[in-house]
């Protein structure tokens, strides 16, 4: 919080005034020390020196140059007026009230520096740290720096997982799609000729399906789910070519490849629900551990 504006209304008290609280902003101390010794050497300010016992200190010095300064006069005029120092309006040159009202001289001028410094009161310990105020600022600079590293591994992780949740799906669809056609195939030409019918092609087509759901995410409900699907896919061995003892005929072999044709469509009718959101997989393996739970708790 910056301090009393020039012209405020809260005098400074007099008896802690020291050169941390009256020292010029940091960033002009270099000038105003070299106007000052500059001055001094011509020999203009000693008619203006205090008659107190700090009237050769530097601090005087220091409000000497800078409230005598013609950038300066008029604010030194207003704030001695603002602290009731001087009546509004007094026909006085600020050389001469220095001159003649010391005291009061230095409780204005001393009020001004610190309203214009970059922080009243505490100008000179400002500039003992200079030297480390590039670590401050660092360190103050720090939790967004680490923000802003966070959003952009954020948005790099979640890019990266909906690259690869796409590129999952993709897979199993095209998989999925592989299996069909091969079961297709190799269901209606067993209807038509045991001999003809070649399983191998439904069996890749099986193996790449099982594959693509093992590497389905988690939590561990979707997990579950991917697993219940792969062990239970249909035709991972060629079908029978006898029963009981006898040749199967065409229309018997008809109506096992029926029936595993439906199995197929049963089974895979559920796989869509693999790409469900995260919440509701989440949603899934809660409610699942808390029936886990309380089946364990009813059996003790």
């Amino acid at each position: 919080m910056r301090g009393v504006p020039c012209g405020g209304t809260r005098p400074l008290n007099r008896s802690t005034r020291s050169a941390r609280s009256i020292a010029p902003p940091g960033r002009r101390r270099r000038v105003v020390t070299g106007a000052a010794l500059l001055l001094l050497a011509a020999g203009a300010v000693p008619a203006f020196a205090a008659s107190s016992g700090d009237a050769n200190s530097p601090e005087r010095d220091a409000q000497l140059v800078y409230c005598l300064a013609p950038a300066h006069r008029t604010d030194l005029l207003t704030a001695a007026v603002r602290l009731g120092l001087l009546k509004d309006g007094a026909k006085v040159t600020p050389e001469q009230w220095a001159k003649d009202h010391d005291d009061e001289f230095g409780r204005a001028c001393a009020a001004l520096m610190a309203a214009e410094s970059d922080s009243p009161g505490t100008a000179a310990r400002a500039e003992e740290a200079d030297g480390d105020g590039w670590f401050m600022t660092a360190l103050k600079q720090l939790p967004l720096l680490l923000l802003g590293a966070l959003l952009a591994l954020g948005g790099q992780s979640y890019e990266r997982g909906s690259a690869e949740r796409r590129s999952l799906r993709l897979e199993l669809r095209t998989t999925e799609n592989a299996y069909r056609d091969a079961v297709r195939e190799y269901l209606d030409t067993y209807g038509a000729s045991y001999d003809l019918a070649d399983h191998s092609a439904v069996r890749s087509a099986r193996e790449a399906l099982t594959a693509a759901l093992s590497r389905v995410p988690g939590p561990a409900a979707r997990l579950a789910a991917a697993e219940r699907i792969a062990d239970g896919l249909p035709l991972a061995e060629p079908l029978p070519r006898s029963g009981g003892g006898y040749v199967l005929d065409s229309e018997t072999r008809v109506g096992i490849a029926n029936e595993e044709h439906a199995s197929v469509v049963s089974c895979l009718r559920s796989l869509p629900e693999l790409n469900r959101a995260f919440p509701y997989w989440s949603w899934r393996t809660r409610r699942s551990g808390s029936a886990q739970s309380g089946t364990t708790g009813g059996a003790e």
